[in-house]
């Protein structure tokens, strides 16, 4: 679903993720998440990370809060430091993820 379809039908509850900075620390966010579920967010989103240095880590936590906990989510996508075709490359993932919000 857009989640711009879902801010035009009702007030909305939403929550955001920073990426960690290595991959130690993808276990808590994903325990975070967990325990954020039980509010029934409207939607999260994933930020990408300064100068996009973990953006590798939004995909991953945008795929997985997709598919394993079920909430809508919006990835942040900025072009910082990377060539057009790694822009379209991000884009395609998401899109083959699923993601519809960017």
């Amino acid at each position: 679903m857009k989640i711009k379809d879902i801010l035009d039908s009702t007030r909305t509850i939403s929550c955001e993720f920073f990426p960690p900075k290595t991959a130690e620390g993808m276990d808590a966010v994903f325990r975070a998440v967990d325990r954020l579920k039980a509010f029934r967010p409207d939607f999260v989103s994933v930020t990408y990370g300064a100068g996009g240095s973990t953006r590798g880590f939004t995909e991953e936590i945008v795929t997985r809060i997709k598919t394993e906990a079920e909430l809508e989510v919006m990835a942040h996508q900025t072009s910082i430091g990377q060539t057009k075709e790694e822009v379209h490359n991000s884009l395609a993932r998401l899109e083959t993820a699923g993601i519809e919000n960017v």
